[in-house]
Parts: structure tokens; sequence; C-alpha cells
């Protein structure tokens, strides 16, 4: 799951709506607006409730649900970042993996050393060391952070098991088992994504292949080219080679409709998703509720302001609340300027 210039005085329209902790609906709650020059997102990921994003400054910003601390991002620049269930890690310039958040399990103790790659699941986190290695920390009742031995360019971490891409392109998963998740198609693959009881698979052709648990069609894959795919709880979504998003699976908080237009990068949640435009701009979909209204009404708090309230209710209704730009970009510029000061 997986990126730098120096900081400008401005932001781009895009990154106001990722600071502010608001996101469209694909039933488009008002219009997207043109992303301005300045600071852009150039990577995100999506947790249980939270969602971060990487920008061009190689800092970090996230927003959503914060039970935990997940949300609270520190400062310096990193290279990637990956959001679990309630908890965040990233890597750092230096290959140094830092993460913050919820520690039941030991999820945020990151061991010490350089890595190229994190990745955050529910209860547990895997990186890439530099030479190659998979190393996983945190839960392991299903033995989801005993990871296998030898050189891998890729490693994912799902709900209660793993899976890494070998140095050959096969695919090797580990931990839970129960629901198919090993039985992992033959051939050659580039990337890899472990979902909750099931996993997706990007072959070298672009063609994606999806095993395990498929009650509600998260398996199913489409056909065609795809350049990236996320798996995740009951659903699947994929970035087609012009663009386009494709989810398929359950879709009870409308997670899989996914808006028209191209995107160059996309997260998929349990309930929600959330991709990058061209511009830098995020568009979010499915159940976005979390954290809205806190994030206005507490990281805002002493901002002139135009607008309260969230584009949706706890319960997953249209809020009454209206979101102006203006009181956006004052609140992008804020939280700007605690983080330089």
């Amino acid at each position: 799951m997986a990126a730098a210039v120096g900081r400008n005085t401005r932001i781009a329209v895009g990154a106001l709506l990722l600071v502010a902790g608001v996101a469209l609906s694909a039933t488009g709650v008002g219009e997207r607006a043109a992303a301005q020059d300045g600071v852009r997102a150039v990577a995100i990921t999506v947790g249980d409730g939270h969602t971060c994003v990487l920008l061009d400054s190689g800092t970090i910003e996230c927003w959503g649900g914060n039970w935990s601390g997940e949300t609270d991002a520190p400062s310096g620049r990193f290279h990637a970042v990956s959001a679990g269930a309630r908890h965040t890690c990233a890597l750092r310039e230096d290959g140094e993996i830092v993460c913050w958040g919820s520690n039941l399990s030991g999820e945020t103790d990151a061991p010490s050393g350089h890595f190229s790659a994190v990745s955050a699941g529910v209860f547990h986190t895997c990186g890439l060391r530099d030479n190659s290695e998979v190393k996983c920390w945190g839960n392991n009742s299903h033995g989801e952070r005993d990871a296998r031995t030898g050189r891998f360019t890729a490693v994912s971490a799902g709900w209660s098991h793993s899976c890494g891409i070998r140095e050959g392109g096969r695919i090797v998963c580990w931990g839970d088992i129960s629901r198919g998740q090993a039985d992992i198609p033959s051939g050659h693959f580039s990337t890899v994504s472990a979902g909750t009881w099931h996993s997706c698979g990007l072959r070298e052709g672009g063609q994606v292949v999806c095993w395990g648990d498929n009650w509600a069609g998260q398996t199913d894959a489409p056909s065609g080219r795809f350049s990236t795919i996320s798996a995740r709880a009951s659903y699947t979504c994929g970035l087609r080679d012009n663009g386009e998003v494709k989810c398929w699976g359950d879709n009870s908080h409308g997670q899989t409709n996914a808006p028209s237009g191209p995107f160059s990068a996309l997260s998929a949640g349990p309930h929600h998703s959330c991709g990058l435009r061209d511009d830098g701009e995020v568009e979010c979909w499915g159940y976005i509720s979390y954290g809205q209204t806190e994030v206005l009404s507490e990281r805002a708090s002493g901002l002139p302001s135009t607008g309260t309230g969230g584009l949706l209710n706890d319960d997953g209704a249209p809020g009454s609340g209206v979101i102006t730009l203006a009181s956006l970009a004052a609140l992008a510029l804020w939280g700007l300027a605690r983080r330089v000061s």
C-alpha cells in the first residue's frame, strides 16, 4: 500500500478537502472543485474509519475517526503510508518505519532497521526490509506474522493473514487459511492485496485474480487490464489502465459505487474507499461519516467559518450542514501553519 518539494503557502483544493476531513460521495454532494497549484496528494490509504494521504512535500495528513490516535501523524518526510484498522504506519525517507494509533497487539511496535515498504493490517503489520526479507509484528493468533523466509518484492497484511510476492513473481500467503486464503492461483504476479478473508493479485499482464471467501462476490474479478488492486473486507476495487475505478463485492454502504472519471490511485477500506485524481484531488465513496463533524468542530475551533456540520450523519443519512471552499481553505491553512510551527 503504498513517495518532495519545499512547502508552499497554498494547498490544492484536493488537499483542502483532505485536511478538513470532508469527502464527496459518489452521488456528488456538490461539485468537485478544480485543484490549484500547490501541495498535492500523491498517495492515499484507507483504514477502518480514517484516511491518510502522502503529500508531495513528503508530509502526511490524516482525518476521520481518531479513537486511538490513528490520525495523529508525526512530523517529518515520508516515502509511503499505510492505514490499518485503528493504527497507521509510514516509511520515513531514511527507511525507518514509524507507527501510531492502537497498539493492542503490538501492531505499532515497528522493529528497527531499514525497510523499503510497509503494510498495516488489522492487528498486525508487515514490512519489507532492504535485503528483501519480510518482517511482521503485532497479533499472531493465526500465524499472520510468521512470515515465510526468502526474498520478496512485495508484502500485504490483511485481517488475520498476510501475503507476499517472491522475487520470481509467485505469491505465498500465511496465517489464517480457513476460507481459502492460501488457495493461490499459479502464475507470476506484480501486485498482491490481502483483504479480510480473501486476497487479490495482479498478474504481470494486468489481469486481476482473487481467491478466498466469496460470499459477496468479492473474488469475482472483472476482465480487462488493471494497474492497481485493493482488497478489503468483503469487496475489492481496482484501477483500470485507463484510470477508471471498478469495484465489486459487498455494496451495503455504497462502497462499490465508484465515481466516474480517471483516477491515479485508490485504496479500499472496510466500508468506504477513496481515490486520487490526476490533479491530487481526493474523492471518497461509501460510508464516510466517521470524524467529519469532529474535525470541523475540534480542529477548526476558533476559526472563522461559513459552514458547519458534516455531509453524512452518524447513521449514514445526509447531513444538514453546508461546507464551503472558503471554510475549507481557512482550515487547511490553519492546519499547515500549526504543522510548520
